[in-house]
């Protein structure tokens, strides 16, 4: 149904996360991501009461592990979902429930973690971590690039994706760092559409002196910050 990939970038402070679905709006479902982690809640018994919890328990110096853990105990779901994620300082946690649709599984690396369910195979998840390890460039390129490189390897094996998201957390956040593609066939080629657009507004942000024309003299740069939500 799903596969996705969490990361961490130790010089820049950022983490990030990208998935793609043969489910609808996954963007709203399955990726979260703070100051302090990354994470995808995907397959049975996820969403936001995984990811909700799971960012409250880590803000508060709680580790991944031990939050995620607390939060699968006895919980009746657990065993069918899938729920990976990485912490900005690189600690990493990935569990695939017995009851998850195969293939599903999941690969930890150094930055990053792996995971998908209902797929055509273990080389989704290979491709996955392979691509963002030898791909340079934005953390969100090289998620994205993952996301491609999953979807090559046989991504979903019933076929086309419904939906796909990138969402990546940082001190000084952008329009390109929170982006959806809720529209079947190929969702991950939109994702790059939809992020060339943002970067190609970051770097054509309206001139200053056209600015201060428009508003009759020097303004506050708040209006030109566009914070986004997470």
């Amino acid at each position: 149904m799903t596969f996705s990939i969490t990361a961490a970038d130790p010089k820049t402070g950022k983490t990030g996360v990208a998935i793609a679905s043969v489910f609808p709006s996954v963007g709203a479902v399955c990726p979260w991501a703070s100051e302090h982690v990354a994470l995808s809640t995907q397959a049975w018994d996820s969403g936001a009461d995984y990811g909700e919890p799971l960012l409250e328990m880590v803000d508060r110096d709680l580790t991944l592990p031990s939050a995620a853990e607390a939060l699968l105990k006895d919980r009746p779901g657990s065993q069918g979902t899938q729920l990976h994620g990485i912490e900005a300082n690189g600690r990493t946690y990935a569990y695939t429930g017995e009851k998850a649709t195969e293939w599903a599984g999941h690969i930890v690396g150094d930055d990053h973690t792996a995971a998908g369910n209902t797929l055509a195979g273990e080389d989704v998840v290979t491709a996955m971590s392979e691509t963002f390890t030898e791909t340079g460039g934005r953390l969100t390129e090289r998620l994205v690039s993952a996301l491609e490189a999953g979807e090559r390897a046989g991504g979903d094996k019933r076929g086309d994706n419904l939906s796909a998201a990138v969402l990546v957390h940082a001190d000084e956040s952008k329009l390109f760092h929170n982006l959806r593609v809720d529209k079947p066939g190929d969702p991950i080629s939109g994702l790059w559409d939809a992020y060339e657009t943002a970067v190609n507004h970051e770097e054509t942000a309206v001139d200053r002196d056209e600015l201060e024309a428009m508003w009759g003299g020097e303004f506050d740069d708040a209006i030109m910050a566009f914070p986004i939500k997470y």
